[in-house]
C-alpha cells in the first residue's frame, strides 16, 4: 500500500478506492503479507486485456453521458452505466485513468425536475428482458383515482427514455391500443408464459413524431408569435421535427409545428407569458386565456 501511494502520489483512501474499482470491475486482485507488509497483485496467470484508447473529447463524452443519465439514479440502467465507465476507466493506462476520475470535478450535467426511480429496478428489470424478447407481461399500473392500481395485460414493444422520465410504450390488451405507461407508476410487473410478434407496420419514430412530449395522436398545426426577445432562444433550440421557423420585420419569430397534444403545448408555452401569442388554433389561444384567467383570480 505504502509503495503505490508513494508511486501514484495519493493518499491511502484513494489507492483503497481504486482497488475497490478494480475489484467491482471484475479484476482478479488478492493480497498477501509479508514481513508486515501487504502486497496487491492481480491472481497469477491472469492477463489484462489491451487497454482502450479514448480521446479526451470520447472521454469527456463519456462523463457527459453520465451526467445527462442522472435522471435515472437508483434505477439499474443508471447503476449499469456506472458500472460500464468503471471498467473503461480500469482499462486505461493510469494517466488517462487518473485524467478520466478527474472529470468529476470538471465536468458537470444538470437536470430538474426528475424521477426517483430507486423503487423501480426490479419492474424495470422485468420490462428490459420483456421488451427484448417478446414477452406479453402482466403489469399493475397507478392513475390518478385508481392509486392501488390496474392489473393490465400488455405486449411490451419499446422503452422510450424522454423528459428525465422513463415510458414503456406497449399494447394494452385491457383498452386494445397501444399506450405509453410511466415506469415509476408500474408497481410491479410479471412476464407471462407467452410472446408476442410486434406488428410488421409499428414504427416508433413515426408513431411518436407527432408528440410534443409523451402523448401522440392525429396532428394539428400550432402557430406561435415570440417577441423579439425570446426569438433567439427559441432559434437556438429543436423544440419538434416538424418546426418551421420565419422571422419577421420587428425582430419576431413565428414558430410553426404540427403536434398531436394541446395540453403540452399549453404547459411550455404558459411559462412564456406575454413574449409568447397564439395565432393558432383559436380553441388553443382560449385556453390560455382562460388558464392565465384562472391563475389571476387565484392570486387576487
Amino acid at each position: 500500500m505504502a509503495q503505490l501511494r508513494a508511486e501514484l502520489g495519493v493518499g491511502k483512501r484513494t489507492v483503497q478506492r481504486d482497488i475497490a474499482v478494480l475489484e467491482g470491475a471484475g479484476f482478479p486482485i488478492t493480497s498477501e503479507a509479508r514481513n508486515g507488509t501487504v502486497f496487491w497483485h492481480f491472481m497469477e496467470g491472469f492477463r489484462a486485456e489491451a487497454p482502450v484508447s479514448l480521446s479526451l473529447t470520447e472521454q469527456m463524452a463519456l462523463y457527459f453521458s453520465k451526467g445527462l443519465f442522472k435522471s435515472l439514479q437508483g434505477s439499474p440502467i443508471y447503476e449499469s452505466l456506472e458500472s460500464a465507465l468503471r471498467k473503461i476507466g480500469v482499462a486505461l493506462p493510469p494517466q488517462s485513468f487518473q485524467f478520466l476520475r478527474g472529470l468529476d470535478h470538471a465536468v458537470s450535467v444538470r437536470t430538474a425536475g426528475f424521477k426517483d426511480y430507486s423503487r423501480s429496478k426490479d419492474v424495470t428489470n422485468v420490462l428490459t428482458r420483456s421488451v427484448l424478447h417478446k414477452f406479453t407481461t402482466r403489469i399493475n399500473h397507478r392513475t390518478h383515482g385508481f392509486e392501488k392500481g390496474i392489473e393490465r395485460d400488455v405486449d411490451p414493444y419499446h422503452l422510450w427514455y424522454v423528459n428525465n422520465g422513463i415510458y414503456l410504450v406497449a399494447y394494452d390488451h385491457r383498452s386494445g391500443e397501444i399506450r405509453s405507461f410511466a415506469v415509476e407508476r408500474i408497481s410491479a410487473a410479471k412476464p407471462a408464459n407467452r410472446r408476442f410478434e410486434t406488428p410488421a407496420d409499428f414504427d416508433f419514430e413515426k408513431f411518436s413524431e407527432s408528440s410534443f412530449n409523451v402523448i401522440w395522436g392525429p396532428s394539428q398545426e400550432v402557430k406561435i408569435r415570440f417577441s423579439p426577445e425570446q426569438a433567439p432562444y427559441i432559434q437556438e433550440r429543436t423544440w419538434h421535427p416538424s418546426q418551421k421557423i420565419e422571422e419577421r420585420a420587428d425582430g419576431s419569430i413565428e414558430l410553426t409545428m404540427s403536434v398531436a397534444n394541446l395540453w403540452e403545448i399549453k404547459r411550455w408555452l404558459i411559462g412564456y407569458g406575454a413574449d409568447a401569442r397564439v395565432l393558432q388554433p383559436e380553441s388553443l389561444r382560449k385556453e390560455i386565456e382562460e388558464e392565465c384567467a384562472s391563475l389571476l383570480r387565484a392570486s387576487c
